[in-house]
């Protein structure tokens, strides 16, 4: 990763219209937990955007800015950031994941947050991480039953489910009158410690 930093950070002077500098610059400080710099890096590489830039690439940038700020606690630059990404590529799955569960999290927009949502799990049935984010969302709409049916998908497809999938799945459970069986998710996400 520090050779990618060495060798992209001075590239861009060179070629500051060259977008996958930015991007490997950013990704590799992403990658270190350096989010400040890497979100500098993001912020010069959508300045140097122009009409004949990769769409996706784009969409990736803003992508990852959203995931940046969220982490900085930016909610309303996060959400810009990925609205910012679905202009450019309205089905990056990864930001309608990201955006949707953040909102979730938040109890904001449910409805636009079940529509992106739905979208990556058409996408991709099997994914365990968009299971598990459209089951929240419907958890927070009060669908426990439909929660339910898509936290069970989530338990067939992830090989090694994390304390937060165990936690959503006491929570389903347990609104789905399955308290014994609930109370077996919540230990599991303890013991999980995260």
């Amino acid at each position: 990763l520090d050779e990618v930093i060495r060798i992209c950070s001075p590239a861009v002077e060179y070629m500051p219209e060259a977008l996958e500098f930015y991007y490997y610059w950013g990704v590799a400080h992403y990658q270190k937990d350096q989010h400040d710099e890497a979100l500098e890096v993001f912020k010069k590489g959508v300045r140097q955007v122009g009409a004949d830039s990769d769409k996706n690439m784009v969409s990736d940038f803003y992508s990852i800015m959203g995931d940046l700020y969220h982490t900085k606690k930016m909610n309303a630059e996060a959400y810009a950031a990925y609205d910012s990404a679905l202009v450019y590529k309205p089905d990056n799955i990864g930001a309608l994941n990201n955006y949707a569960y953040y909102l979730s999290v938040e109890k904001k927009n449910l409805d636009k947050a079940e529509e992106m949502s739905y979208k990556t799990v058409k996408a991709e049935p099997q994914n365990a991480t968009y299971l598990d984010t459209y089951a929240w969302i419907l958890f927070e709409k009060g669908r426990y039953a439909e929660a339910k049916l898509y936290m069970d998908q989530v338990l067939l497809n992830d090989k090694e489910p994390g304390a937060a999938v165990f936690e959503h799945c006491g929570d389903i459970y347990y609104m789905n009158g399955l308290h014994d069986e609930a109370l077996e998710f919540w230990e599991k996400a303890k013991e999980a410690g995260e």
